[in-house]
């Protein structure tokens, strides 16, 4: 097989995701930069270029603000809470242990668990009157209807649902740490913590860096959890509302889809900044020899 066949079968290979690529995510993005600086009428039969106007009005609302800081909070116990948690249940089932599979299993199973049934499942563990939560806690606490608390609920149903992935990908790179390494450590006299610290979470930072970027970006476009146990009519909506909330509010719920456009492309460019910063800060703590 000449060099030219082998490229041509590579190329029909990648085609189907390439070409889902870009139907399916880049003619979207751009399409929504593009209506960012419309304001349609008649359900977008008509639209009339506004340059700015869709922006300037954003940063003019108090509401958009609330909404980004709800969105950044989130995201700042989100992944910390994600990344330690599903670190320690990598480790746990790294080691020898019996009924590793199985336990594999349950802790992957929020990920194939539908939202709806899981949404369902949690408003009953916070409910405050008869809610799991309270009860093994001694508290009276209204989780998902007092704005105090209301965030910290998402949080945790955030973390339940992403430990099981972000576990496999980081057990899967504590298997490619090379034995002999470990081997080498024991000999020198290093056990426990200090192997850890030595050896495993050095080699194990391209993993955590990866999963860090998934994270941020996943912890961004939260809005099920917001839809499913919050709701629309709660009076703590206003404490956890996020962009991508926001934006189904603005387009679906009031047809401005023009604004809806402005808040998603705005976040759009929150992601890629964040994301430049992690590749920026990757040099200082991520280790690839």
């Amino acid at each position: 097989m000449n060099s030219k066949s082998r490229y041509a079968w590579a190329y029909t290979m990648i085609a189907p995701t390439l070409i889902g690529t870009l139907v399916f995510w880049f003619w979207p993005a751009v399409y929504s930069i593009y209506l960012g600086f419309l304001k349609s009428e008649n359900f977008g039969l008509v639209n009339h270029w506004v340059g700015w106007a869709n922006y300037e009005r954003l940063f003019n609302d108090g509401e958009f603000w609330q909404n980004l800081r709800n969105t950044m909070v989130y995201a700042a116990l989100f992944v910390p809470a994600t990344i330690v948690l599903s670190t320690f249940f990598a480790v746990l089932l790294n080691a020898k242990i019996k009924g590793r599979s199985a336990y594999r299993v349950i802790y992957f199973l929020p990920q194939v668990t539908m939202a709806a049934a899981s949404a369902m499942v949690w408003v009953i563990i916070f409910a405050q009157d008869y809610g799991l939560l309270n009860s093994v806690l001694g508290t009276h606490i209204a989780w998902i209807s007092d704005k105090r608390f209301a965030m910290y609920a998402l949080v945790m149903v955030g973390v339940w649902g992403s430990i099981g992935f972000n576990m496999l990908l980081i057990l899967a790179g504590l298997q490619g740490i090379p034995r002999p390494l470990y081997e080498a450590a024991e000999i020198d006299g290093a056990v426990g913590f200090r192997k850890f610290r030595s050896i495993t979470l050095p080699l194990l930072t391209p993993t955590l860096f990866f999963t860090s970027i998934v994270l941020v970006i996943g912890a961004t476009q939260i809005f099920d959890s917001i839809y499913l146990i919050i709701g629309k009519t709660n009076v703590a909506l206003p404490a956890v509302r996020s962009l991508v909330y926001a934006y189904y509010q603005n387009t679906f719920i009031y047809y401005d889809q023009n604004y809806g456009a402005a808040i998603v492309n705005i976040l759009l460019l929150i992601n890629l900044i964040l994301t430049g910063i992690q590749f920026l800060l990757q040099k200082k703590w991520v280790i690839y020899d």
